[in-house]
């Protein structure tokens, strides 16, 4: 998919009516992701049920190591924690306002993929609620960022999902966030900065307790799942768009 980068400086009006009509689909799509999110609430016993059979899988596979990380992190978990913090909401939010003002059409392809991937990760939450690591006591695994009181939580009356760890969106939206980064600009660093953030996020999720190794996996599918269904999908669209003809005017035919 190849778009040319956006040049045209867009007029203060369009401006308004761009980010409004953004600001009202962003106000509509999430929080009704986050009710089904939050009515889905598992029960504990059937989400560390769920949990075990990842880390059987884990072992299996031999890369169940979310303790050793843990501990190999060591005094830099704080940092991790932040990054767990600002590298989603905060980053992709500043994301979005920098692709919508200067990079149009990437970032309407941005939001379409965020949307397609939070459809596609919402049947997971619903259809397998998983314990993350730190709430599976016979792992051992801390709560470096604190969210013992977010788990008990709401928001608007919109109760938060403990057990909504495979996938995880912090890594598939990190992926997506490298993958059109690295399309929004030229700069070497800047892309490197983008392609490293998916990994730099896969380790914090994984560090900080708030998701095994397989979750981060999930996460990246999910995204790499939502990038085929919308490329799919522009593929079959010219094909059932019924074609328009024009008078020699130039007039549409109705």
């Amino acid at each position: 998919m190849n778009l040319k980068l956006d040049t045209a400086v867009p007029s203060g009006r369009g401006v308004r009516r761009f980010a409004l009509t953004e600001l009202a689909v962003w106000a509509s799509l999430y929080p009704a992701y986050l009710a089904v999110r939050g009515s889905a609430i598992g029960e504990q016993d059937t989400a560390v049920k769920h949990a075990s059979q990842l880390i059987d899988v884990e072992r299996a596979l031999s890369v169940a190591h979310e303790q050793a990380l843990q501990s190999f992190v060591g005094d830099e978990a704080e940092f991790f924690s932040t990054y767990y913090l600002l590298g989603f909401g905060p980053l992709i939010a500043g994301f979005l306002v920098w692709l919508g003002v200067r990079h149009r059409a990437l970032y309407r392809e941005m939001r379409t993929l965020l949307m397609v991937s939070l459809g596609i990760a919402v049947v997971f939450y619903v259809r397998y609620p998983t314990a993350p690591p730190r709430l599976v006591p016979s792992l051992g695994m801390s709560d470096t960022v604190g969210l013992s009181g977010h788990d008990t939580g709401s928001v608007g009356g919109i109760r938060f999902n403990p057990y909504a760890a495979m996938p995880s969106l912090h890594v598939g939206w990190s992926l997506l966030v490298a993958l059109i980064g690295v399309r929004a600009t030229r700069r070497c660093l800047v892309r490197a900065l983008f392609l490293i953030h998916p990994l730099a996020m896969a380790i914090a999720v994984t560090a900080t307790g708030n998701h095994y190794f397989v979750d981060s996996l999930a996460g990246a599918g999910v995204a790499v799942l939502a990038v085929g269904v919308v490329a799919g999908a522009r593929r079959v669209r010219p094909a059932i768009t019924p074609m328009r003809r024009h008078r020699p005017d130039g007039k549409l035919i109705a």
